[in-house]
């Protein structure tokens, strides 16, 4: 074992609580936001919203050629100033680019256009790509400087100020629920935008373009098969949505959406855990080290993601149609068929992870073409007959084949035995050995 494990467990294990802990609280308020739409909004209005939502991740996968995860990756190795000023030229052409494409596309098939971008609210997700793709490019800098747990804490702002809004917005000002949704995105991001700026501008000592275009060309290098990897992970996760969209409708895309976004709050647990992961392994240069971190935590994730799963499959049905109202009663199906695809999707968060953060993003790009492909066969063959349960099942089944992919390429490159996947009392030791660490230097701070 690498001495890297011995003098990090600590802080990795620090990270992972503060992370863990933020997301568990965004995801009680997340909880709480679904509440609030399935009660107020209802399924056709969470459709029109999810559709809101895809639109802007869809642009955004374009923006974060430059301003997405490779940001982090070169935190270390560029001047911040040079990273800040090309993600922001980039982040404004591709959103103009888009505006015109999109006005143009509108004018043309104004019927196809509106199935995939809600009539009269183009403008606005235009606007929302802006202000979301800026606040990642700040969140992905604090990433790469290992300030973790500033970025947790204004997660939870952002998230805080969402919640606040949407409720004061739907229970006092009485206004509808679509409306109050954009607006409370509004208010969060630019909340989260602002805030993170301020902090990432405090460790730039003066703004120095070195080599401008040696920065931009480096991004885009190591960007693109980052983000053409996030492109085909995003179409693996959402292709169904426009699919679900198109043959069944408004009704049952917003049924689906709310199943979907219950089991995101599980794979926030993988997110968590992986976030810490990718700095830890992008500022090494040991792979020993990163292998054995990787597999541990892929072990810490699988089990905890599992022990969430368990938890909403004794839940009786009549209790989710209590909570959710009788509109939003199949979001157990939904569940159950999806839980499959989040077990694998915590361990191909992991493995993503782990192949960005040694700098083979190939592989992740390889693995969700896979996905992809098989997102394609069974999109169209079994969300027209079955609807939202055929999505679910789509989604499990890609999400499938791109972590085995994965997993077989991981241990041909690392001679990983079988037997070291499994749950040993040096993973126990090991966590023993963090939370007693972990507890001393707080009874000492």
């Amino acid at each position: 074992m690498g001495n890297g494990l011995f003098l990090l467990p600590d802080m990795i294990f620090r990270n992972i609580l503060h992370t863990t802990g933020s997301r568990i609280i965004n995801a009680i308020f997340n909880l709480i936001i679904l509440l609030l739409v399935t009660h107020f909004v209802g399924s056709k209005g969470f459709g029109i919203i999810s559709l809101i939502v895809l639109d802007i991740t869809v642009i955004q996968l374009f923006t974060g050629l430059i301003a997405g995860g490779s940001l982090i990756y070169f935190t270390s190795r560029s001047p911040v100033s040079s990273l800040l000023f090309g993600a922001y030229l980039w982040v404004l052409l591709i959103t103009a680019l888009f505006g015109a494409a999109g006005y143009g596309f509108e004018w043309l098939f104004p019927d196809f256009f509106h199935l995939i971008v809600p009539e009269g609210y183009y403008t606005e997700i235009l606007v929302l790509v802006i202000i979301n793709s800026l606040m990642q490019v700040h969140y992905n800098l604090l990433i790469g400087q290992k300030r973790i747990s500033l970025y947790n804490l204004l997660f939870t702002i952002q998230i805080t100020v969402f919640l606040v809004w949407f409720s004061v917005a739907l229970i006092f000002m009485h206004q509808q629920g679509i409306p109050a949704y954009v607006t409370a995105l509004f208010a969060s991001w630019l909340t989260g935008g602002f805030l993170s700026l301020f902090f990432v501008l405090q460790k730039v000592q003066r703004f120095a373009f070195k080599a401008p275009l040696k920065t931009f060309r480096d991004l885009i290098r190591y960007g693109l098969p980052t983000q053409l990897a996030v492109t085909l992970h995003i179409g693996n996760k959402r292709l169904g949505f426009y699919v679900l969209r198109i043959f069944s409708g408004l009704s049952p895309l917003g049924i689906y959406s709310a199943g979907v976004q219950l089991t995101e709050g599980l794979r926030l647990i993988g997110q968590s855990i992986s976030l810490v992961q990718y700095s830890a392994i992008s500022n090494s240069r040991d792979g020993e080290y990163a292998r054995q971190l990787s597999i541990r935590l892929m072990k810490f994730t699988l089990v905890l993601t599992f022990l969430a799963l368990f938890i909403l499959w004794i839940i009786p049905r009549p209790v989710y149609q209590l909570v959710f109202s009788r509109s939003f009663s199949e979001i157990k199906t939904i569940v159950f068929f999806l839980s499959p695809g989040v077990l694998a999707l915590a361990a191909n968060t992991i493995f993503s992870h782990y192949f960005s953060g040694i700098g083979q993003p190939k592989v992740n790009l390889k693995a969700n073409s896979i996905g992809l492909l098989f997102t394609v066969s069974f999109a169209f063959l079994l969300i027209p007959p079955f609807g939202y349960t055929g999505a679910a099942i789509t989604a499990s089944v890609n999400y499938l084949a791109s972590v085995v992919y994965q997993a077989i390429v991981f241990r041909k490159q690392t001679h990983t035995p079988l037997t070291e996947w499994m749950i040993q009392k040096q993973d126990i030791g090991f966590l023993k050995e963090a939370i007693r660490t972990w507890r001393q230097k707080k009874e000492v701070i």
